[in-house]
């Protein structure tokens, strides 16, 4: 998963192999689990995929709130089509 987890195309044609490829590992490993050595980094493959996705949420959230940001100034930043302004930014 070395790749840049801010570059969202990149992700897009990535992540569908990488959860096929963790699918097939989580298969794979669970004879092998009780090893310590095996399960260790099997843990760590979880741990970084949870983070990855948590990560993927934050950005998703904050695309969000920048969308609806610049949706108050309408299209373009004519003011047409323009919708209310995010009053409560501040608690996101």
């Amino acid at each position: 998963m070395s790749t840049n987890w801010a570059d969202y195309l990149n992700l897009v044609y990535s992540v569908p192999f990488w959860e096929a490829e963790l699918e097939k590992l989580t298969s794979l490993v669970q004879p092998y689990l009780h090893e310590p050595e095996v399960g260790e980094k099997f843990k760590n493959v979880q741990e970084m995929m949870d983070v990855f996705y948590q990560c993927e949420d934050v950005r998703d959230h904050l695309n969000e709130l920048a969308e609806l940001a610049t949706r108050a100034s309408g299209f373009m930043g004519t003011g047409f089509a323009a919708e209310e302004k995010v009053e409560n930014m501040d608690e996101h």
